[in-house]
């Protein structure tokens, strides 16, 4: 039986061939999986990098030129809308897609896929997961931000018999333009302090400039004595404390929402998206200046915000004081809503809208209608207030022909029907930096639903003040921080309510209401803190010039006031 031979040459060729072969073969099943994995990861890493730093480079922005801003906040909101519809359209459509040709080409192949194809796999995979932790991530931030704290439960304990009155709100509860020396909280604190020597009253302002009630809910949680009053004095910051000015001025430069069809439809499904939400508030927030005296607006301009966006901002609101007045009943602590008064006959509506509807005939005949009463206004004011309510029979919502009509109705000396269309066009103003209904009616809801709480109506008591019953500069300094007159009428109430309740029958009565004179004996108002009040005023008032369409009478009265705080005047109490 003959036997193979191998010779060695033969031997050396097959050792190559199964070297070649083995050096040909793919990489085992589990090298190439951990591959994926690095790459699915590296490419996470990436984009979740990218998404952390979003919020940051906003700060650094703020230090270059307007024109320089608007270019690159433009740049960023399209940059989230376009980056985050591509991660949508790789991660939920490209994933399943490249997994059914994946799936085709190995059958077809007989087992093999495309290298190609199996990249393109990772990368949308990725995406997919970068989409699901990003808006994981953005849901619990937002919760965070936006979170409803509880008042502790146990405090460090007070001195002896101390009580401690704890106020929230924005500058008005601060005492604006009259801070840090009085306040109503402060005026309080001593009346009853001079009724019950014995008793030591402590005022914790929380309150600060521009806080809206989310800002100060926040506060409050971290208080660390029990307070036996809590007095809330805040709405007319819910608007402005969310949305940045430059939106206010209405740069289309910087407009959150694109003019491309194409792209307006992808932001309109993006606000469906925590993440998205998350990137335009964060971004928003850094887009915060001081607005120029001569925006670009128009006798007729768009609302500050969407019906839905102010639809949620009043929910809020609701929702926190009655948490704040729910945490105030299970301390027994006693609370004290004051419904914020604002200047009605001596501040214009900032911003007319009109609906959405309202064609471009619509708004040519407005505006051709309005200028003409403007015009007849003091030659035929019978003619101007019949175009005037011709307006308000069309656009009942439309505040700069309320408030128009209110002055001529005013001067005829019809204040009751003229206090109804001052109060109108407060509440029609399209961008609201003064309390409006919907957050005033919010204060009684709550009162109505906690019998141990006291409601200040304060629109009603500064109204009780002012010789014509209308709410105007007597008793406002400006947009809507009151004089010396109207704090002290505030806190003449809540003094009033106090007593009536017998909160302290021991106290001796006190003499209603108080005597602004005596109030600014007693904080020390010289000719120095006066000139202060006056400089802070014309501040205010230049500040929220450029808001109107026509900001010349309140550039006027910044000039006065400014002039007043260089030569010092006093006011009269």
């Amino acid at each position: 039986m003959n036997q193979e031979t191998t010779s060695p040459a033969t031997t050396g060729d097959g050792a190559a061939k199964t070297e070649a072969e083995a050096a040909a073969s793919p990489r085992p099943r589990w090298a190439h999986r951990i591959a994926t994995a690095v790459r699915l990861a590296a490419i996470a890493v990436v984009i979740a990098l990218s998404a952390l730093l979003a919020p940051v480079l906003p700060e650094w922005f703020r230090a270059r030129s307007p024109e320089v801003r608007r270019g690159i906040f433009e740049l960023m909101f399209r940059t989230v809308l376009i980056a985050y519809s591509a991660l949508v359209l790789a991660g939920v459509v490209g994933t399943p897609l490249l997994v059914f040709l994946a799936s085709r080409s190995r059958r077809k192949s007989g087992g093999r896929t495309s290298r190609w194809l199996l990249r393109g796999l990772a990368a949308c995979a990725a995406c997919l997961i970068a989409l699901v932790v990003l808006e994981i991530g953005s849901t619990a931030w937002r919760g965070w931000m936006h979170r409803m704290p509880a008042l502790p439960t146990t405090f460090e304990p007070s001195p002896p018999g101390e009580y401690r009155i704890v106020v929230l709100g924005g500058s008005s509860a601060l005492g604006e333009p009259y801070r840090p020396w009085l306040s109503v909280g402060q005026i309080v604190a001593w009346q009853l302090g001079q009724a019950m020597p014995d008793r030591r009253f402590e005022c914790q302002i929380l309150a600060w400039l521009g806080d809206n009630l989310e800002k100060q809910h926040l506060k409050l949680a971290a208080i660390r004595h029990r307070p036996d009053a809590v007095i809330i004095y805040s709405g007319h910051n819910e608007f402005v404390a969310r949305f940045e000015n430059g939106r206010e001025e209405r740069d289309p430069g910087v407009d959150e929402e694109p003019r491309n069809w194409l792209l307006q439809q992808a932001y309109r499904a993006s606000l469906l998206s925590p993440c998205c939400r998350l990137a335009y508030e964060v971004i928003s927030r850094n887009r915060l200046d001081a607005p120029p005296l001569s925006g670009h607006h128009s006798l007729i301009d768009p609302p500050l915000c969407s019906p839905s966006e102010a639809a949620n901002i009043l929910a809020d609101f609701r929702r926190r004081l009655e948490a704040i007045v729910s945490d105030c009943d299970r301390l027994r602590a006693l609370p004290i809503l004051i419904i914020p008064p604002a200047n009605e006959a001596g501040f214009e509506p900032s911003r007319s809208t009109l609906p959405a509807w309202a064609t471009r005939a619509d708004r040519r005949w407005v505006v051709d209608t309005f200028t003409a009463a403007r015009a007849a206004e003091s030659s035929d004011p019978s003619r101007s207030a019949a175009d005037y309510t011709a307006i308000l029979g069309r656009f009942p919502g439309f505040a700069e022909a309320h408030f128009r009509l209110a002055r001529l109705l005013e001067h005829q000396g019809r204040t009751a029907e003229a206090g109804e269309h001052y109060l109108a066009a407060l509440d029609s103003d399209g961008l609201p930096i003064r309390c409006p209904a919907p957050f005033r009616e919010v204060y009684r809801e709550v009162a109505r639903r906690h019998p141990r709480c006291i409601l200040i109506d304060g629109p009603g008591e500064l109204a009780r003040i002012s010789p014509d019953g209308l709410v105007g500069d007597l008793a406002i300094e400006d947009a809507h921080h009151p004089t010396l007159a109207g704090y002290t009428a505030l806190a003449s109430a809540v003094l009033r309510e106090i007593q009536d309740w017998q909160v302290f029958p021991t106290a001796r009565p006190i003499l209603l209401p108080l005597d602004p004179s005596a109030c600014a004996r007693h904080f020390g108002m010289d000719a120095a803190r006066w000139a202060e009040v006056h400089r802070r005023t014309g501040t205010h008032y230049r500040r929220v010039a450029g808001y109107r369409y026509d900001p010349a009478e309140r550039l006027e009265k910044s000039r006065r006031n400014l002039e007043a705080a260089e030569e010092k005047v006093p006011r009269s109490p």
